[in-house]
Order: C-alpha cells, then structure tokens, then sequence
C-alpha cells in the first residue's frame, strides 16, 4: 500500500513538473510571437485592463533619446575629451564632457534621464547634465554629480550633489547634497533623475537620494562629465517622459 501511494505521489509530482515545462513554453513561444508583431507585453495588458474597467488608463512613458552603446557615438557631441565604447558600453577616463544630441534638440521641459549600470574605477567622479543648454558663453543647466573628490569630515566618502552651472562654469555651492555610502568603487548603479517644474529629484538603485527646489532652468538637454583621473563606464542611457 504505502508503494502504491509513493508510486502515485512520485507521477503526480512528475506530472505537475511537466505541466509547469509545458506553461513556460507556452509562454516563451506567446512573447516570441508578440514580439514578431511589434506587441509587447505592456500593451497587452492594456488591453486587457481597458477590457475590464473602460475608465482604466494604462500608459508606457515615451521614450524621447535612448542609447544602449551597441553601436558608434554619433549622437553624442564631444566638448573634450574622448569617451569610448567598449563592450557595449559608454566608458570615460580622465577629464571628458559630452553632450547627447538628441536630447539637446528637443526642447523638453520636464523629463527623467535613467543611466543604467554606472561603475566608477577609479577616480574623483562623473556627472550628468540635465536642463543644459548653450547660450555661446558656455553651457547653462543643472548638473547631478556622483562625487567622491568632496571627501570632508562631513562626507568622509564623498558627496551626492546636485550643481547648478552658469555660462560654462558650475556655481560650487550645490543647491542638493547627501554623503555617499562605502561603496563607491567597483560597485554599478542605476540612476534616474528627474526635472518636473522647480522640482528636481535623483534617485539611486531605486531610492531618493536628492531633491531640490529651483526655478533657474526650465528646459534643455542632458549630457555626461568626468573630471581629473576619473575611469569607469556606463551602461543603457534613455531620456523619458515623466510618469503621467
């Protein structure tokens, strides 16, 4: 008897693993196909969420400029320096500045940049330039910096901050600081940073790190920065609508 019931249990569980190969399959194969068709899996469940509550509102943000580095950097504008890809990826050593065309050309206002991956070797730090813009003087904006050289007794690791920059020179008094962790070296982050009306925000690894309140720029575009003996790399870059 107790066989007989162990050989019964021993199907149903053999059983069950072969339904749940079966489900993923079927489920690899549906993506598959959608994929085929320009579907994604968002919009299907638009559709499904529009058939059930007709006031359901689904929305996928927009997608102003993206770039994933699989390819050449001709929609970044070099100031100096020479950024490279290399494996996919956008990497920086010592002092370089460059601007995403893209980005520079749309004239947005509100928006949110999401940097993916972001590793730091060595090095002071990197920045990345949001409502930025050239007036001939230099360039105007907001610049979010990633800063281990602000090293203090305050910030013995060094600082998160957020700048303002005036006719090519950035103002040293940050308008949004916050110490930096341990890991600042070898460690990749995903960041997303944020412009909507006066309200400016950076979030790390899905955490608010920074917010700040200003007025001065309302729209312009994004770009990169590393300064003195800085080397790391950077993975996707997207400029997107903000969530609605």
């Amino acid at each position: 008897m107790k066989k007989n019931f162990q050989k019964k249990f021993n199907l149903h569980a053999q059983g069950l693993v072969e339904y749940a190969l079966l489900i993923s399959l079927l489920v690899i194969g549906l993506v598959l196909v959608l994929n085929l068709y320009g579907v994604s899996l968002s919009d299907v469940y638009c559709g499904v969420a529009k058939s059930i509550d007709a006031g359901h509102t689904c929305t996928v943000e927009k997608a102003y400029c993206e770039d994933t580095f699989d390819g050449d950097l001709n929609s970044w504008k070099p100031s100096y320096g020479k950024p490279a890809i290399k494996d996919g990826q956008l990497c920086f050593s010592s002092a370089a500045l460059s601007l995403n065309q893209c980005s520079m050309k749309t004239g947005q206002s509100d928006y949110a940049v999401k940097l993916d991956d972001v590793n730091l070797y060595k090095g002071d730090g990197y920045g990345v330039f949001f409502r930025a813009s050239d007036n001939g003087k230099g360039l105007n904006g907001y610049a979010f910096q990633y800063d281990p050289g602000l090293r203090s007794g305050k910030y013995p690791n060094g600082a998160l901050i957020i700048r303002k920059w005036v006719n090519g020179r950035e103002v040293w008094e940050p308008i949004a600081v916050a110490p930096m962790s341990s890991d600042v070296y070898n460690a990749p982050h995903d960041f997303e940073i944020s412009a909507n009306g006066d309200v400016l925000t950076v979030s790390m690894d899905g955490k608010t790190v920074l917010t700040a309140k200003d007025s001065t720029y309302d729209s312009g575009g994004t770009g990169i920065r590393s300064w003195d003996s800085t080397s790391g790399c950077m993975g996707d870059f997207s400029m997107f609508e903000l969530p609605k």
